[in-house]
Order: structure tokens, then C-alpha cells, then sequence
């Protein structure tokens, strides 16, 4: 009896409550033997076979362990962390299906024993010690570094893949569409194209945002989305545009033909990585560089923050166009002085160095504390008449922009082609299917086919639409006429050296961007598009009107006192980033 009693009873071991996590990163993992299947099945026999009691089996599928926010991982542990202690244990396929990061990982752990679950690896037994815990530490600095190695030699593979112009997937921009480049081994290379329809919605909207739509100045992102929702026009998944959206395409340089890849960093705050770490590849062009700078320009002049044409309104000829080569690089404003003798004489001066009162180099390195204006203003008028608006400069200006609109021209008539063999289409296949319902091939009280009906109508209209724009904005040829070119510069001349102040700015604010003053020089900035666009027919020189607020005096409410002003609307102040040189 003694020695019955000596021999004590085994403990049973009791039934744990479990809970499964399972993960795949890629459509390739799920392909394999790492599938969600796979784990689960392997996982649930192991628990059967030691019997345990699985609560729940949380499935992530197409998620990185990098990130620990995870929607089925949260949901886990916070499930086995809600203070009920119905959790005994969550189970894995391995660590690298949970964590990524070494340092998530023990954090994670430590909050689950907090709370007494355990975190168990099928792939990865250890024991519940010291030395288990040793293991998995070393196993979560493996998985981290395998995960950085990894990505390492993604991104260049994606890189060698961009530099070859193939696409790597992801949200294609709007106006594009992929095609099958070619087949390199077993991999499909992709390439991006133009999609004629939304592409002409994206040269739509640059041109409103440029020229209007024939009855107002140019329209901000606002007015453009409701042009575009107004005549039926919709994004790429059937929705209404938006002034995100409108805006996202009005900024996105890829449409002038040059995409980057690698550019911002997707991980900490999204900054722009080196200039190096960045790949540019070529893609179809849909709007041309020039017009996308002008609507960059626009953009920013439209900005709230932007100050309105105070220094335009200003008697001064060179008002919002002059600025300072400073470290500041800010507009010089106007001043006056008076001699002892009573005489005023008028300067343009630097803003900042006004503002803070200091004109000293040695302590703002601006140099420009008061320059005449007839000396500036003289110099100015003298060098665009001596060196720009002369005949043979100015031919030269305009062949190179013929060329450069004969290259956009073929473009544009590729695209006219696409588009009407795209409406082709479109009408064709609504004539099959009328056929099909006469010949009593298809139901016509299907429910279903009046959607389609109407979804082919729909497509037909649009391409139709498209194409008809295309075909009105097609650019006019430009013709080079030595007598209007004779003509235009000789106007030109007398507008710019004689009349009032007004009638004068205006001309030469549609040729000049900005009037850069430093020590010994000046530099007049402008774009070759200015002369095109000042140059009207027959040779009659046209200024640009620029507007600074939109809806000038809209309707009779509205004070009628400042509708006699004839400033033709100046520009306001220029942008920070300087224009192209003209010529």
C-alpha cells in the first residue's frame, strides 16, 4: 500500500485554445507550397494530432510581415489580448508568416505573455526556456535580414526592368493602358500605351486649364471637373471627376513622355529619394513639355498664398516682371526719392532688403539697393528691340517651333487613327448585336441587355465625342510669311518704345517671363511660345491677356466702378521657378 501510495499520478494535459495565423505576400507564395491551404492544413493537423482546440483561423493574403498593420493579425491579437484569457497560444506556419522586423517581433511576443499566450512556430518548435527564446531571437534577425536582401534585389531587378522602358505593374496613370512588349523566357515584359479616350480627356483638361472653353479665361481644377462631369465625361472606373483628380493630371509630368520609377520612398515618411536611387524611362507622349509648364505656371500663380498683381497694377513698366538675383531671389518693388533740390526720382528696389531694412552685401549678399527705372526700363526695351524683334531672329524662332508642331502633328494624327478605328469598333459591334436581336438570336426581353445596349451606346458616344475633339484641335500649319514677320516686328518695335504705360506693359509682358537683375548684368527670360502666341494674323502683334482673378465683374450685383480699368487684366507676380530661355 505504501509503495501505491509513493507512486504519484501523471497530470493529464489539458486542452489549449488556439488561434491560427496564416499569410501569403504574393500571388506567386500562393502558387506553392507556402499557400493558404498549404499552412492551414498542416497547421490544423498538428493541433488535431496534439489536441488542441483551434478557436479561429485568421487568413492574410497579399500582405508583407513588414507591416505590422495587418487587418486579420490586429484583429488576432487583439483578440488574445482582451483580458478574458480564453487564449492560450497563438500558432504559425513559421516566424517569417507573422514578423519581418526582429524588433515588432519581441515586442509582440512580450505583450502576449503579458497576458500568458504563447506565440508557437510549426516549422520552428522550441522549447518554452531560456534557450527558446534565444533561438527566436536569432530566427527574427535572419528573417529581417532575408527580408531586406530580398527587397534589395527586387528594386534592382525593377530598376534594370525600367531602364529597359517596361512597366512593373502597379496603378497605371490615367490616359495609359499596358500592351505585351515581348516575351523574355517565361516572363511577359509590358509597356505602356496610349489609351485614345482618356487620353484625350487629359489634353481636354490642359486645355482648359490654358485656354478655356471658348467662352471664359482659363478654368481652375474646380471648373474643369465640372465641365467635364456636366458633357458626360467619367474616370477610368465610371465615377465623377473630382479637383483631386483633375488636379493629379493637370501635375503628372509623366504626359510629356519621361515616367520615373523609384522615386519616393514608400516606407517612414514618403520622402524623394536620391537622384541616383531615381530611373526615367520613356513612354508615350500626350501632352507636349512646353504646355505643361505653362499650366505648372498657372497652377502656381493661382495658389492662395500667391499675392495678387500689386506690383503689376503699378505705374512702372517693368512691374512683376523684375526681380532680384539675390540669395532671396524676390521681386524688386518700386521707390521713390527726392533731391534737395525737390527733384523725385524713381528706383526699383529690392523687397526684402526693404523689408528688412538692410542692404548691405555683407549681410543679405543683395547688391541692388536702388536702381534707376529709365535706366532699366531703356536697357530693357533696347535689347528686345536690337536683339529679338528683329526679322531674321524672329524667322528663325518661328521654324523652330513649325518643327516642333509638325512632330506634335503626327503624333495627334496617329491618335485621330486610333480613335476612329476605335469608334468603328464600337458602332460595329452595336450593329451586331441589333442583328443578333432581329434575327432572334438573343432575347430581347433579356434584363441584361438593355445594360449592354446602353454600355456599347455609352463607349460609341465617348469615342465619337474624342475623336471629334481631335479633330478640332488639330494644329493649323504655320505658315512663314517674310512680310507678316516684317510687319509683326516693326509693330512690335513701336508698341514697345512709344504710347502709355499700360498699352506698353501689356506687349511686353506677352513677350518676357522676367527680368533678372544681378551686379553686372540683366537677363531677360522668355519662351519662344510667346512670340507664337503674340504673333497674330497677319502679322499684327496680339499681347496676351492674363487674367489674376476669375469672373471679373460677373454680373450686375457687382461694383461697376472698377470695370473701367483698362490693364487687360496683368499678370500677377511670377513663381519662383524661372522660365526657359526664349530663342
Amino acid at each position: 500500500m505504501a509503495r501505491k501510495h509513493l507512486q504519484a499520478e501523471q497530470p493529464k494535459r489539458t486542452s489549449r485554445n488556439v488561434l491560427v495565423y496564416i499569410r501569403t505576400s504574393t500571388e506567386k507564395q500562393a502558387a506553392n507550397f507556402l499557400s493558404l491551404y498549404d499552412q492551414e492544413k498542416q497547421i490544423l493537423a498538428k493541433c488535431e494530432r496534439d489536441g488542441e482546440n483551434v478557436l479561429a483561423v485568421y487568413r492574410e493574403e497579399g500582405e508583407t510581415a513588414t507591416n505590422m498593420k495587418r487587418p486579420a493579425f490586429e484583429q488576432m491579437v487583439a483578440r488574445a489580448t482582451d483580458g478574458t484569457r480564453s487564449v492560450d497560444a497563438i500558432m504559425v506556419y513559421s516566424f517569417s508568416r507573422a514578423f519581418r522586423n526582429q524588433f515588432e517581433q519581441e515586442l509582440t511576443v512580450r505583450a502576449l505573455r503579458k497576458h500568458k499566450v504563447e506565440l508557437i512556430s510549426f516549422a520552428e518548435p522550441l522549447t518554452n526556456d531560456a534557450s527558446g527564446d534565444l533561438f527566436r531571437k536569432f530566427i527574427g534577425i535572419v528573417n529581417e535580414f532575408q527580408s531586406a536582401e530580398t527587397a534589395r534585389a527586387t528594386t534592382r531587378t525593377m530598376k534594370e526592368n525600367a531602364r529597359r522602358g517596361y512597366s512593373n505593374g502597379g496603378v497605371i496613370p490615367f490616359g495609359y493602358k499596358t500592351v505585351d512588349a515581348e516575351l523574355i523566357g517565361h516572363k511577359q515584359k509590358k509597356k505602356l500605351a496610349v489609351e485614345p479616350v482618356e487620353a484625350e480627356i487629359v489634353i481636354r483638361a490642359f486645355d482648359l486649364a490654358r485656354n478655356g472653353d471658348g467662352e471664359t479665361g482659363p478654368l481652375g481644377t474646380k471648373k474643369i471637373a465640372i465641365w467635364l462631369n456636366e458633357r458626360g465625361f467619367r474616370s477610368r472606373n465610371g465615377k465623377l471627376f473630382g479637383t483631386g483628380t483633375i488636379h493629379e493630371i493637370l501635375t503628372r509630368d509623366a504626359y510629356t513622355g519621361v515616367r520615373r520609377f523609384n522615386e519616393y520612398n514608400r516606407k517612414g515618411d514618403g520622402e524623394r529619394k536620391d537622384t541616383s536611387e531615381i530611373v526615367e524611362y520613356e513612354i508615350p507622349a500626350i501632352v507636349d513639355r512646353t504646355i505643361f509648364d505653362q499650366v505648372q505656371t498657372l497652377l502656381a500663380s493661382r495658389q492662395p498664398r500667391a499675392k495678387g498683381p500689386r506690383l503689376t497694377a503699378a505705374p512702372s513698366l517693368l512691374g512683376g516682371l523684375v526681380r532680384c538675383d539675390c540669395v532671396e531671389s524676390c521681386a524688386l518693388t518700386t521707390a521713390t526719392g527726392t533731391s534737395r533740390t525737390g527733384k523725385i526720382y524713381a528706383y526699383y528696389k529690392c523687397i526684402q532688403a526693404t523689408k528688412q531694412a538692410r542692404h548691405k552685401e555683407s549681410e543679405t549678399g543683395c547688391v541692388n539697393r536702388k536702381i534707376p527705372r529709365p535706366v532699366i526700363e531703356k536697357l530693357v526695351v533696347e535689347a528686345l528691340v536690337d536683339q529679338l524683334l528683329q526679322p531674321e531672329r524672329l524667322t528663325s524662332i518661328l521654324l523652330a517651333l513649325k518643327a516642333r508642331r509638325d512632330d506634335r502633328q503626327a503624333s495627334a494624327d496617329r491618335r485621330i487613327v486610333d480613335l476612329a478605328r476605335q469608334a468603328a469598333e464600337a458602332e460595329e459591334r452595336l450593329s451586331r448585336l441589333y442583328a443578333a436581336i432581329e434575327a432572334g438570336t438573343i432575347d430581347g426581353t433579356d434584363p441584361m441587355l438593355k445594360e449592354r445596349v446602353a454600355a456599347l451606346k455609352d463607349g460609341r458616344d465617348r469615342a465619337a465625342e474624342a475623336l471629334d475633339y481631335a479633330k478640332k484641335s488639330s494644329a493649323s500649319p504655320i505658315e512663314i510669311d517674310p512680310m507678316a514677320i516684317d510687319r509683326f516686328s516693326r509693330l512690335m518695335r513701336e508698341q514697345l518704345t512709344s504710347g502709355d504705360v499700360a498699352a506698353r506693359k501689356a506687349y511686353l509682358s506677352s513677350v518676357v517671363d522676367a527680368v533678372i537683375v544681378s551686379e553686372d548684368k540683366i537677363r531677360i527670360i522668355g519662351s519662344n511660345d510667346n512670340i507664337r502666341s503674340t504673333f497674330g494674323s497677319n502679322g499684327q502683334p496680339a499681347p496676351r491677356v492674363r487674367k489674376s482673378v476669375q469672373e471679373w465683374c460677373p454680373g450686375a450685383g457687382s461694383n461697376h466702378r472698377h470695370c473701367d480699368f483698362q490693364s487687360h487684366a496683368l499678370p500677377t507676380e511670377l513663381p519662383g521657378r524661372r522660365p526657359g530661355k526664349a530663342g
